[in-house]
């Protein structure tokens, strides 16, 4: 008796409805967007009766896409008072290809007061945060663990690489300090 039923004749195309979270879980090849799983490839279909798991199999590679809890790496492009947003170039250890955007409110940026997104980021600064959901399509990300922040920064002024000292930034060049929520690995390679 088998107790995993694949749908091997049933071809699946992106965007396709396969069921809601409380049947299944999202599986390989899936997203869900407000309690419903749909295909993120062109695959066929293999639900899980077991693990109760959604999943489409396809025969081409299918791209990476930044996932709850994932580690993403990317460039600040817009800083506001309240949010920012991030170009994300590396999901995990990868080097993708594709450009998402995620975004940061001011909440999730720091266990600590912060007054202004513009006191701990700045356009420009490369920084690790981590995927805290997927909601809609958005990537909301945060960065209030110790390992994640900002991991290079250049000076606002001259654009030299800003240097750590004392938990603060200094430009070597104009000797301007600025702060930054920092990553505990500042200026180290990543």
């Amino acid at each position: 008796m088998e107790e995993k039923r694949r749908e091997g004749d049933k071809f699946i195309f992106p965007g396709e409805r396969l069921g809601v979270i409380e049947e299944y879980l999202p599986g390989q090849g899936t997203y869900v967007e407000e309690g419903n799983i749909y295909s993120a490839t062109t695959g066929y279909l293999s639900l899980d009766r077991i693990n109760k798991e959604a999943q489409v199999h396809s025969q081409v590679r299918t791209p990476l896409i930044p996932r709850e809890g994932n580690i993403v790496i990317g460039h600040v492009s817009n800083v506001s008072d309240k949010t920012m947003s991030i170009n994300i170039f590396q999901i995990d250890d990868k080097i993708i290809n594709t450009s998402f955007t995620g975004v940061m409110h001011i909440s999730n940026t720091s266990q600590s007061y912060v007054k202004t997104m513009k006191d701990v980021f700045k356009a420009g600064d490369v920084v690790r945060s981590k995927v805290m959901s997927t909601m809609n399509r958005e990537f909301h990300l945060t960065t209030q663990e110790r390992e994640l922040g900002v991991i290079q920064a250049a000076c606002s002024r001259c654009g030299e690489q800003l240097i750590i000292r004392n938990r603060m930034l200094r430009c070597s060049s104009c000797r301007v300090s600025e702060g930054r929520k920092l990553a505990s690995d500042y200026g180290e390679d990543p």
